[in-house]
């Protein structure tokens, strides 16, 4: 029998092992790989090529949707189950949108988590019982994630703000000049509706963006 050969992505040393042996009780599941960070997995998945990756949202570093894109897009067939602890429409409608085929919760049942990998794997979507509903909600709303109404350049200088650094601290890591980066801060709070250094750095922790 062949078996679906599944990636873990976690932060989180202990948590992994205890998804790994989860998987490892089920006869039609092999984890063959694992990683702590977004970077790290965008370079394994391509490597290793797993039919499904389990991913977390907030890492250190590439958080889970930056590399849940980045995976798709050098390897379409694979497909990429978020798991997660956040349940709110700022991380769930991103990761529908990029193209994530599943999305469950932290606190599901064991059972939940190996029929989003088998479901997954069939081609079709998983979504936790848990946020249909916020699902349903934000597109009957029409909803918009305003992040991703945000350049790439955008989004670094968001996290490198959020970070703490001044835009003239920020130019020569970017090589760019500091009007430049003034430039796109203005911007980038304009999307986001944000009207101060402390409301930037807020939204950035909200989102996994950055780490305390």
């Amino acid at each position: 029998m062949k078996k679906i050969k599944v990636f873990l992505v976690d932060d989180h040393t202990i948590f992994r092992q205890g998804i790994r042996l989860l998987l490892k009780l089920q006869s039609d599941l092999e984890v063959i790989g694992e990683a702590d960070n977004g970077a790290q997995a965008v370079l394994m998945v391509q490597q290793l090529n797993p039919d499904v990756v389990l991913m977390d949202i907030a890492m250190k570093g590439m958080d889970g949707l930056t590399a849940t894109k980045d995976i798709l897009a050098a390897s379409p067939k694979t497909k990429v189950i978020l798991l997660t602890q956040h349940e709110n429409k700022e991380y769930i409608l991103p990761a529908l949108k990029i193209g994530a085929a599943g999305y469950v919760l932290k606190r599901a049942a064991a059972d939940e988590v190996v029929n989003a990998i088998r479901t997954t794997y069939q081609g079709r979507s998983f979504l936790d019982p848990e946020i249909s509903d916020i699902v349903v909600n934000a597109y009957r709303h029409g909803s918009e994630d305003e992040y991703e109404t945000l350049t790439e350049r955008e989004r670094e200088i968001l996290i490198l703000l959020a970070k703490g650094h001044t835009n003239n601290e920020i130019a020569p890591i970017l090589n760019i000049s500091a009007k430049t980066v003034d430039y796109h801060r203005s911007n980038l709070m304009k999307k986001l509706n944000l009207h101060s250094k402390v409301e930037l750095t807020k939204y950035a922790l909200k989102r996994g963006l950055i780490h305390t």
